[in-house]
């Protein structure tokens, strides 16, 4: 008999003997040596106001739970088919509620109908965000609990647990030993500005001092489109333009953007006068 069938029927006779299916539950010894962990993100000015958010401080909290809590390689969940209906999957899941950062180990059988039979660990970080008018601080708290789901396949066979108890330890200890994660994003301005020469000039210009994002510029009679990319005073920066002619001159019409990036022990790499540096950097390459 093939193992789908034997499966199927291992299914059918739990049902009718009333079989045992649910996992066993067991508490992991954790231990309470570890402190609380503190971050703090500053707001940051001008066009990078909505950089630091409630939201970003939140899912930098969670990829910094994530990234030192093992399975980094998943992406959720790994797996690989045992036979034509049976999948083996492990992994992890991180989520966030108002007060905790809670995360599922688990492993087992996944079958192609949509059945799952998974040993399962859980754990959760319980924190606290307080946001005053300059910034955001987070306390990060150890893991104080954890449990297991110690479960049996289709055919009754034990799963094993996805992590044991002492690497559970040892990557609980990371998250309160790791730095945290920065927030990293980019901030835009859009605008345009007139140039005294034609369209044909000014695009010249730019293709001789900038550096093309894309294989070629799109342009048509009418408009010269660009994609580029420069770097200003230590910064890389990206604008896509528009060359037209206007009036018997040229305008430009742009969108710069630049990364910014807030760590998590209340410095950053902004400076709010950036974006205006860029903008004098573009206008003077149009008129070279």
């Amino acid at each position: 008999m093939s193992l789908k069938k034997l499966a199927i029927t291992a299914v059918i006779l739990s049902f009718v003997s009333g079989c045992k299916s649910t996992p066993d539950i067991r508490n992991i010894p954790l231990s309470q040596t570890a402190k609380n962990k503190t971050f703090e993100y500053k707001k940051l000015s001008g066009v990078a106001s909505d950089v630091v958010t409630l939201g970003a401080v939140k899912n930098a909290l969670k990829e910094h739970v994530s990234a030192q809590t093992g399975y980094t390689q998943c992406n959720s969940e790994c797996g690989k088919w045992q036979t034509a209906d049976i999948k083996l999957i492990w992994g992890k899941d991180v989520f966030l509620t108002d007060s905790e950062v809670k995360i599922t180990y688990f492993r087992g059988d996944k079958f192609r109908t949509g059945s799952t039979y998974l040993s399962k660990v859980h754990t959760a970080f319980p924190y606290q965000i307080e946001e005053t008018t300059e910034s955001f601080k987070v306390n990060l708290l150890p893991a104080v609990t954890a449990t297991a789901e110690d479960a049996s396949d289709a055919l009754f066979i034990p799963i094993s647990s996805p992590i044991s108890d002492k690497t559970l330890q040892e990557l609980l200890d990371n998250v309160m030993d790791k730095p945290g994660k920065d927030i990293d994003k980019y901030v835009y301005s859009s605008g345009s500005f007139d140039v005294d020469f034609d369209p044909a000039s000014v695009q010249t210009s730019f293709e001789r001092k900038l550096k093309q994002r894309a294989d070629e510029n799109k342009s048509n009679k009418r408009v010269y489109k660009n994609r580029f990319t420069f770097n200003s005073g230590g910064t890389v920066a990206y604008v896509d333009l528009d060359i037209f002619l206007y009036r018997g001159k040229s305008k430009v019409e742009y969108r710069l953007s630049h990364p910014v990036s807030a760590s998590p022990d209340g410095t950053s790499q902004y400076d709010e006068k950036l974006m205006g540096v860029l903008l004098e950097h573009l206008i003077s390459v149009a008129n070279s």
